[in-house]
């Protein structure tokens, strides 16, 4: 599942010709108009769709429910890549997300079907003042598959099974359904639909101890034609590629580490390009212990970005996720 927020940039004069202060809506309005608008873009990655992580597709018991429950703080002045435009100021960003997973065997294989939704708040500050919003974030519906190495197993066989490295293709539909006023200057939901293919492998050199992830993956966007207003908004697709190590530290925890790379995704407002491609690196790392809660995993993960084009400044994600079976 993801989630974006969109800010249309904070740019030009904030006074009329007499010096009298334009309400900030009527700013809004008139610096959208500027054919130099700054967009750049903020991530916030919620459950496996866009920003990965260690073991992001362990395998669960087939026949099966499970259930994951997400906290992402943001601190965001500009990012790599994402969904939808956000200018050069800070953003402050909470969200809340559940999702549930519906494992089965196809061809003898693992396969499953998710369905993820979310709540967020935002609040952005730059030199025209702040912004708050808050509202439902766009759902996702996932389909996942095993490519190779990861047969279907029931519950009685599952706690016996040793990892063995696999693949898997994963396919990812945004819907445009969460919060949107064509009118606000900031939204929870994109309006307009998001598609996204990934292939991930995981290979395991000694009976799971160790961990090698690597992931594979492109986002494309419909266009969004009621961006503040009237305006269009159209984006090419983005890359992103992405590799990480992970130990096991005894029999329930383990850490990982890595980074990922994005590569695309330049948006056009009217058909005229903001020059904000993608080009950057995002270096995190992960905790992760089994059985904190009950049945339930814990898993903490930071990202922050390390390099991005045009000397785009930094921001920084934290996540807490709950994950374990429905039932």
């Amino acid at each position: 599942m993801t989630m974006c927020i969109a800010v249309v940039g904070f740019l030009g004069n904030s006074r009329t010709a007499d010096g009298e202060d334009l309400p900030l809506f009527a700013r809004l309005k008139r610096w959208m108009a500027l054919p130099s608008i700054a967009v750049a873009f903020v991530t916030f990655f919620p459950v496996a769709t866009r920003a990965q992580s260690p073991r992001d597709y362990l395998n669960t018991p087939v026949n099966a429910a499970s259930v994951f429950l997400d906290y992402i703080n943001s601190n965001s002045q500009t990012a790599a890549e994402s969904d939808l435009p956000l200018p050069n100021n800070v953003a402050i960003s909470r969200l809340g997300f559940v999702s549930f997973l519906w494992s089965f065997p196809l061809a003898n294989r693992y396969a499953g079907v998710a369905v993820s939704a979310g709540y967020a708040s935002v609040k952005v500050t730059a030199s025209a003042g702040k912004i708050n919003n808050a509202g439902f974030t766009d759902p996702s519906f996932t389909f996942h598959v095993n490519i190779f190495g990861a047969a279907a197993l029931h519950k009685d066989q599952f706690a016996e099974a040793i990892p063995k490295t696999f693949s898997s293709f994963h396919f990812t539909v945004n819907a445009p359904l969460g919060s949107y006023d064509r009118n606000s200057p900031v939204n929870t939901g994109a309006n307009r639909w998001a598609f996204n293919p990934l292939v991930n492998l995981s290979i395991t050199p000694d009976k799971g101890v160790q961990w090698f992830d690597f992931y594979a993956g492109a986002r494309f966007f419909t266009n969004n034609n009621e961006f503040q207003g009237s305006n269009q908004l159209s984006q090419n697709p983005l890359a992103t590629i992405a590799a990480f190590y992970s130990h096991n530290i005894g029999k329930r925890m383990f850490v990982g580490f890595g980074v990922s790379y994005d590569n695309g995704g330049e948006t056009y407002i009217n058909n005229v390009s903001q020059h904000n491609a993608a080009n950057g690196f995002r270096p995190g790392v992960t905790f992760s212990r089994a059985r904190t809660i009950w049945k339930y995993r814990l898993t903490l993960r930071y990202e922050l970005t390390g390099t991005t084009p045009r000397a785009v400044p930094t921001n920084s994600l934290v996540q807490i996720r709950l994950s374990g079976p429905l039932f």
